[in-house]
Order: C-alpha cells, then sequence, then structure tokens
C-alpha cells in the first residue's frame, strides 16, 4: 500500500494551502491528513511550538495502516516536523523551503529583511500579514487571481512557536529539502545551506509557495516517495 502523507502548513497559513495539492494525492491513492496548527488556529490564546508538536503528533498516530509516512513541512512548518518527525511513524522527511534548524539555531539570518516589513505586530503577541505586502515577500510568482484566493485566508500567527529546537529528526530520518529559487521569504541561498544538512534536495524555479500555482510540483515529489520511495 502506498505511504501516507502528513501536509504541514508554515506560519500565517492552514490546511487550505493543500487543497490544490491533494486532488493529485487522492487520484494517485495516497492517503493524506493535514492538521491545523495551534500557533495558528489559537494564535491569541498564545499557543506555540509545544501545542503544534502534538496536533502533528496526533495526526501520525490517527493514520491508518502501518506504513512508514512521509511528513512535509512548508516553511516554519519545518521546525514543528523537526521535532514531531521523531515520531516512530515518520519513515521520510520533506522541507518545503523550510527551516531546518540545528538545536537553538538562530534562524534570523535565513529570513529576507522583506518579510519582516511586511508583517503587522500586534498588542496580543501574534502578526499577521500585510496584504499589500505579501504578493511580494510569499506569492511574487503568483498572478493577481492565485495571490488573492490565497491572501483572504491568511492567518493571525502567535510569536512564541520560534523557539529552538530540542529534538532533530533530520540527524536520525532520511529527509528531502526543496529549495525555491526565487523565495522573497527565505531567500535560496541561506535554504541551500540548510539543504545541505538533508539527505538529498532538489531546487524549483518557484517562489516561497509552489503548493497554489504549482501544486503538481508537490504532488509529484510525494507521489514518487510514497509509492516508489
Amino acid at each position: 500500500m502506498n505511504k501516507p502523507v502528513v501536509l504541514v502548513h508554515g506560519a500565517w497559513h492552514g490546511p487550505w494551502c493543500w487543497g490544490r495539492v491533494t486532488p493529485y494525492l487522492d487520484a494517485a491513492d495516497i492517503r493524506w491528513v493535514a492538521p491545523d496548527l495551534p500557533s495558528v488556529l489559537a494564535a491569541s490564546e498564545g499557543a506555540n511550538q509545544t501545542e503544534d508538536d502534538i496536533a502533528v503528533r496526533d495526526a501520525l498516530d490517527g493514520l491508518s495502516g502501518s506504513e512508514e509516512a512521509i511528513l512535509l513541512g512548508h516553511s516554519r512548518g519545518g521546525t514543528v516536523i523537526t521535532e514531531a518527525g521523531t515520531h516512530d511513524r515518520v519513515g521520510h522527511l520533506v522541507y518545503l523551503a523550510a527551516f531546518l534548524g540545528l538545536a537553538n539555531e538562530d534562524t534570523t539570518p535565513y529570513v529576507s529583511a522583506g518579510l519582516g516589513k511586511c508583517l503587522d505586530v500586534h498588542d496580543d503577541g501574534t502578526t499577521t500579514v500585510k496584504s499589500e505586502l505579501g504578493k511580494a515577500v510569499f506569492y511574487n510568482g503568483h498572478n493577481d487571481a492565485d495571490f488573492a484566493w490565497a491572501a483572504q485566508q491568511l492567518r493571525p500567527q502567535s510569536h512564541k512557536p520560534f523557539a529552538g529546537q530540542s529534538e532533530l529528526a533530520w540527524q536520525t530520518k532520511p529527509s528531502t529539502y526543496v529549495v525555491c529559487n526565487y523565495d522573497n521569504a527565505l531567500p535560496a541561498e541561506g535554504q541551500r545551506k540548510m539543504a545541505a544538512r538533508a539527505t538529498t534536495s532538489v531546487e524549483w524555479d518557484t517562489d516561497h509557495s509552489p503548493f497554489v500555482y504549482r501544486p503538481e510540483l508537490v504532488a509529484e515529489l510525494l507521489i514518487s516517495l510514497s509509492v516508489g520511495g
């Protein structure tokens, strides 16, 4: 049976961001789940990386069958899968333009100056993406219609998840890093430094969010790992 896939979204996003990828997985008869991370879902309540880790582990616990799972994290989702990926059910990690960090590593050098400028900081400890600036950072390769579809679904993100790693799944599990060459959020040069830590890496000529305008790329990688990995 094909290996199941768990899709972990990044900051300000949600399970909705995989909506154009999952039809390909369905067509390939691949089971999948996309948990809603509490650091976004309950951002104003101060949910942090601990809750995110639990949410992903719960999703892994709920998978049917016994096949090893493929765990994909996008952007900040990389910090989540780095910890949750130590779960016994995980067989392969995929970092999609994601943080693949060392223990307690400062991730600031990997972030573009533009990303900080496109955020509004709120008194409740959350940030939101400025709609007028988000396209240039996260969706610079998208047309206006695709960006508008995504922008209306972005949500507040709690500050608290951005902490050092206590467990590093990529040190014991095989991993694939996807470098997005035209990424204006996490520039490709920094991604390549993190990708050097992974088992294998690939490079795509996309922006930070290929799951919206190039979903077939994401799906093809996951299908190859699920069916033939």
